[in-house]
């Protein structure tokens, strides 16, 4: 199809030469204006290739305005042909864009060659906004953030997520060096004043990073995967740099809860295979002597035998209980209400009586207590937790020591913007080592195998519960002195 050519010439005469011109070429001339303002409207009713523009017009517009108002509106390419070749008519066509510039009297040739050059041009320009757009659509629809610098670390392009993730905009962040952008540093650097200058990302060899902390402009922390590559020309030379990254945050704490989980079962494993199996063994052994020997067995041995299949029968409910609570505890969601303290202590008491009255321990508490923000039934279980351990392993049984326990609070404490009261349970035992004292709310630990059969899924459980009650808990402990397990809760 033949090149559709707009003439644009206030001079009659010079119009028809040019069009001569042109139709000799083997293009076609699909309309002429004599002023700026004709101009603009036949460029938009009959959208040529080209407009060959006349900058001296008759009319208050001349060619320079009405070629800015052709580019701007129809992306058409515009040619200047005059006579005038001043300085300041040269800016000025210039700044419009132009895709080509003719001094009068012209060249068969010149022209030919000014038309083919400005169409190869547009043609290019137009592949390579075409291309830019589909780059920029195809970066914004990506779930991955992305930003783009030049080869100074200054941002160019920043697409959706990446305004999301940094809290900059994209008109906002453009110009600005990459480090004011996104502000990330190593999860161990956490401390420092700066981030990496922008220089740590260009010059650095390709990578990928998953333990990176991204600072945005407002908010907290995101801890992010991020990976970064350099932009080269053809010689190899670097023009910039695109670095592609994404939060994973819920990702590395899904992995965290799975290592624990892991974890837990492993230690469950554990407790099944051996808490659960000796008692188990003393139960099926016991019922064998009484199958065989049930004819010839003394009354007080058969008792004896029946006492140990229900004592060991009970152990084994109370460890499968604590399981079936600890499980409880990671997945279940309650509503937080107020609770009694003082109520939930006297259950929690009356519910280890009997421990109480066989190891003659002794307990001071309180007559008033705070009421606090839980659940009740959870509330009592670490109460219980915390005075059956005091009980276990309080007193010096060796030297005639009974069990003692004080129990008490404080409160209110301020933290952050709430107030908290943290209830404790002090006991007069051997105390347990730091060391210990990092591992005790870990499920199924246990030190002192020689003074109680604990099972190790008290704390542990005391941890799960207080964690979903949105408080914490916590040890002090100096050996040879005793001990005093805490946990905090939300005063109402």
């Amino acid at each position: 199809m033949a090149v559709r050519i707009l003439i644009v010439e206030d001079q009659i005469i010079v119009a028809r030469d040019e069009q001569h011109i042109l139709e000799t070429l083997g293009y076609t001339v699909v309309g002429a204006a004599a002023t700026g303002e004709d101009a603009i409207k036949l460029a938009e009713t009959l959208q040529p290739d080209l407009v060959l523009m006349d900058i001296m017009l008759k009319g208050e517009m001349d060619g320079v305005e009405a070629a800015r108002h052709i580019r701007e509106r129809f992306d058409i390419p515009v040619i200047f042909v005059t006579a005038y070749a001043d300085p300041a008519t040269l800016e000025r066509a210039k700044l419009t864009g132009s895709s080509g510039y003719i001094l009068k009297p012209f060249e068969e040739r010149d022209l030919l060659t000014n038309v083919e050059m400005a169409l190869y041009k547009h043609q290019m320009d137009m592949r390579l906004k075409e291309s830019e757009q589909w780059f920029s659509a195809t970066l914004r629809s990506i779930g991955d953030a992305v930003i783009a610098t030049d080869a100074d670390g200054r941002v160019k392009f920043m697409n959706p997520l990446a305004e999301t993730l940094t809290g900059w905009k994209q008109d906002e962040a453009v110009g600005r060096r990459l480090p004011q952008v996104f502000r990330a540093m190593k999860e161990s650097d956490l401390g420092r004043d700066e981030a990496p200058g922008a220089e740590a990302y260009l010059y650095a060899p390709s990578s990928t990073s998953t333990d990176t902390v991204l600072i945005p402009r407002s908010g907290p922390p995101i801890l992010v995967e991020d990976s970064n590559a350099p932009i080269k020309d053809d010689r190899g030379n670097i023009t910039g740099l695109v670095l592609v990254f994404r939060d994973i945050t819920k990702r590395r704490r899904a992995e965290r809860e799975r290592e624990q989980l892991i974890s837990e079962l492993d230690a469950f494993a554990h407790t099944v295979a051996h808490d659960l199996k000796n008692p188990l063994s003393i139960i099926v052994g016991s019922t064998e002597m009484l199958e065989y020997d049930f004819a010839t067995l003394p009354e007080p041995v058969f008792r004896q035998y029946l006492r140990s299949i229900a004592v060991k029968g009970r152990k084994m409910s109370n460890i499968i209980d604590a399981l079936l609570l600890l499980a409880s505890a990671r997945q279940s969601h309650v509503r937080l209400e107020p609770v009694e303290m003082g109520t939930v202590v006297a259950e929690s008491l009356e519910r280890v009586s009997n421990m109480i009255e066989q190891r003659g321990a002794q307990v001071v508490a309180p007559e008033v207590w705070p009421a606090v923000r839980g659940y009740a039934p959870w509330i009592e279980e670490i109460w219980v937790n915390y005075l059956s351990n005091a009980i276990k392993y309080g007193g010096r049984p060796d030297e005639g020591v009974p069990p003692t326990l004080e129990l008490g609070f404080d409160a209110p404490l301020t933290i952050g913007d709430g107030d908290y009261a943290c209830f404790w349970v002090q006991d007069n035992g051997m105390g347990v080592t730091p060391e210990q004292q990092q591992q005790l709310f870990t499920p199924f630990v246990r030190f002192d195998q020689a003074r109680t059969e604990g099972y190790g899924l008290g704390l542990s459980i005391v941890h799960r519960i207080v964690e979903k009650l949105g408080g914490h808990v916590g040890v002090r402990s100096t050996v040879g002195q005793g001990s005093r397990f805490y946990f905090i809760l939300s005063l109402v």
